[in-house]
């Protein structure tokens, strides 16, 4: 028995070896933890430099979304998706929600930088960075990952991230979390679901 187990090992481990691919260059990896946060508070910095702790998202709804601002695709779709949810909410529903973008590039998105970025987009946005072991705290928490590559590009790297959105109710736990396929109006729906529910 025991020379049978160790045969079959062998295919198992090569398998694992080529499902990684090898093309890329891993400088950091965050993998989550647990997909459901539980009220824990964090302390980042927001787009202004000041600090920012998650218990202050309390009593209000929240879109928490990762990302970084040069990213070329997923985050500047999503910031223009969540434009059209804003629209589609009346006054006393958009009073209740925030979106707080959370950078897991902090080399590069300083406030400064997240202020500008965010100024394109026509909500109500909290940009957040801030050291990258209490980033790494944070993504931990809510389910997500990133993983920084190695490119040729001017910048030296890029990062490959997940692209789900969360919803936070008012009292800081995870309501509903959307994917990057899901539309506005499916947001905006479920926003209004939550906000009635409480």
């Amino acid at each position: 028995m025991k020379k049978t187990r160790k045969v079959l090992l062998i295919p198992f481990t090569i398998c694992l070896c080529l499902a990684w691919p090898s093309r890329y260059v891993q400088v950091n990896t965050i993998q989550a933890a647990s997909a459901v946060a539980q009220r824990a508070d964090f302390k980042l910095t927001d787009q202004d430099g000041h600090p920012f702790q998650f218990s202050q998202l309390r009593g209000k709804l929240a879109l928490i979304f990762f990302g970084y601002t040069t990213c070329p695709d997923a985050c500047p779709t999503t910031l223009s998706k969540l434009s059209h949810v804003y629209k589609m909410l009346d006054d006393s529903e958009q009073d209740r929600l925030v979106t707080v973008f959370v950078s897991v590039d902090p080399g590069r998105d300083k406030p400064a930088v997240l202020k500008k970025y965010l100024a394109y987009f026509r909500i109500n946005t909290i940009g957040l960075t801030g050291p990258k072991d209490d980033i790494d705290q944070v993504v931990r928490q809510y389910g997500a990952r990133y993983e920084i590559e190695q490119s040729d590009s001017a910048a030296g790297y890029h990062i490959n991230h997940s692209t789900d959105l969360y919803l936070l109710d008012e009292r800081g736990e995870v309501a509903h979390t959307f994917n990057y396929a899901d539309g506005a109006q499916l947001i905006a729906d479920e926003i209004r679901r939550v906000q009635k529910s409480r």
